[in-house]
């Protein structure tokens, strides 16, 4: 069974409150985060299984694990989601202790880690990748066929960024492709990381990502 996994850069994130979600002032990039994790795990009254969700966030070093098997109280709705992230954010900022080395649990399913900087990622998720893992980026406008040396036991990553320009993320871009199997796509026409997404799952609910 193929396995998914996104990672998605962010420079940072608007910093909100439970009031102002139970408020309905949900900040934009906050509200297109809901979205990316929506439709990474949400489908009609159960939750993806085989797809993991990361979030780095370039301001404060942080990666946060959101892991379809064992995630709970994740619903389809934005206020769900939107205060998930935020204990999550919240766990590393208030522990005064935290000693930069481990995973931190904040909800069943969902860890945040404080890394040095982010040359570190690659190995924090490569925990969840055996030798056919394949990395993928849209950065390119090269047009690829997904099924081109994807077998069923492969573990896909795609690589989003908020930001095209980003210099992180373009260098951890390089990183990959030195030291593991990077490949390219053609998003270009989809707008809009959460429908990137949306279409991925599509693929793969169609059996498509197996087919030249």
């Amino acid at each position: 069974m193929i396995k998914l996994d996104f990672l998605i850069f962010l420079e940072c994130v608007t910093k909100y409150t439970k009031s102002d979600i139970d408020k309905g002032k949900t900040p934009l990039d906050v509200y297109k985060l809901c979205a990316i994790i929506r439709e990474s795990f949400c489908i009609s009254y159960t939750i993806r299984k085989t797809n993991n969700l990361y979030l780095y966030i370039e301001s404060n070093h942080l990666l946060i694990k959101i892991e379809g098997k064992s995630v709970r109280y994740l619903g389809s709705d934005e206020r769900s989601q939107a205060l998930l992230l935020l204990r999550a954010i919240m766990k590393i900022e208030n522990n005064e202790n935290y000693n930069d080395r481990g995973w931190i649990k904040s909800t069943p399913g969902i860890c945040v880690k404080k890394l040095l900087s982010s040359e570190l990622i690659l190995e924090n998720i490569n925990t969840n990748f055996d030798d056919n893992r394949i990395f993928i980026t849209d950065i390119s406008k090269e047009n690829v066929k997904y099924g081109e040396n994807i077998d069923e036991n492969s573990s896909l990553c795609f690589l989003f960024s908020f930001s095209q320009e980003s210099i992180i993320f373009l260098k951890f871009i390089q990183k990959v492709n030195e030291e593991c199997s990077l490949k390219n796509i053609d998003l270009s026409k989809i707008r809009g990381i959460e429908n990137k997404i949306l279409y991925i799952n599509f693929l793969y609910d169609q059996q498509k990502l197996l087919k030249n």
